[in-house]
């Protein structure tokens, strides 16, 4: 009886997904999205992120302009490595209101 019981408590929790080991989602780290009203009225930098040194972050567009940017907790950010196409939502003073992955 106790074994039947085990039984279906196994095939309970792992209908429910616990326990179940399930492949890592390449796009489970972006989470920034920027608002309507920041596509609307911010300005967008958009090409391969540089370098990233504390809250500065560097982007070389496809014309090899460099721009620097200003990131803090203020700003949503998707996790970035050198290397990745981004695009930035920017204020007139620089500042980074969303930073996401660009396709």
């Amino acid at each position: 009886m106790n074994r039947f019981i085990l039984s279906l408590l196994t095939i309970f929790i792992m209908s429910f997904g616990f326990g179940s080991v399930q492949a890592a989602d390449p796009m489970s780290d972006k989470e920034a999205s920027p608002t309507l009203k920041e596509r609307l009225t911010k300005d967008a930098v958009k090409g391969t992120l540089m370098k990233m040194e504390g809250e500065y972050y560097f982007i070389k567009d496809s014309d090899g302009k460099e721009t620097k940017i200003h990131v803090d907790k203020s700003t949503k950010l998707d996790k970035v490595v050198v290397g990745d196409k981004v695009k930035a939502y920017i204020t007139d003073k620089g500042h980074t209101t969303t930073l996401q992955r660009a396709d």
